[in-house]
């Protein structure tokens, strides 16, 4: 999924993955995961503060060498007693100008591989928030495409406001991130 509102989201289809039983660990490389969104979302679906926090573990990386390590070393031992990861912006981290275009594509491909050997063991929902308009070579999200079964676009329709009327776009086409 990629597109707005994003936050809400992310909250959702965690809680919705504790809901299930499922133990979710959300890689969160856009520095967006919403602990208080998660809890009203588990309350709304009849899930305690408790029962949330607990089922979901949350790891942030901040740099495209940070994100790639943290799912290359520090996350695949986790995967065992997950049953669902969540990678909240994947791409984002890839338009940082001060790493050399060469390098970033070289941590995207690592990244790419990685997420394949994810995907095989354990349900990967990948979501992209927008880029910003200024993001130089935006074509990293389609690189993802072969890793998606679906994608789905969210667009909020009134000035971006969470929860304002929205629409969603479904196909196979990859993001423009």
């Amino acid at each position: 999924m990629w597109g707005e509102p994003f936050r809400p989201l992310a909250a959702a289809a965690a809680a919705w993955g504790v809901a299930r039983g499922a133990r979710v660990l959300v890689v969160d490389a856009a520095n967006a995961f919403d602990p208080y969104r998660l809890v009203r979302e588990a309350r709304n679906r009849g899930l305690s503060r408790a029962a949330a926090l607990s089922g979901v573990r949350v790891a942030r990386a901040f740099t495209s060498h940070q994100l790639v390590r943290l799912l290359k070393e520090e996350l695949p031992g986790e995967l065992e007693s997950l049953s669902l990861v969540l990678v909240l912006g994947p791409v984002s981290l890839f338009y940082d100008e001060q790493i050399p275009l060469a390098e970033r594509r070289r941590l995207f491909t690592n990244m790419e591989d990685i997420l394949v050997t994810y995907k095989a063991r354990a349900p990967l929902l990948l979501l992209q928030p927008p880029l910003p308009r200024g993001a130089v070579n935006r074509r990293f999200g389609r690189l993802l495409t072969p890793l998606l079964d679906s994608l789905v676009q969210v667009e909020n329709r009134e000035n971006n406001r969470i929860g304002g009327e929205g629409s969603i776009k479904s196909g196979r086409s990859g993001p423009h991130g």
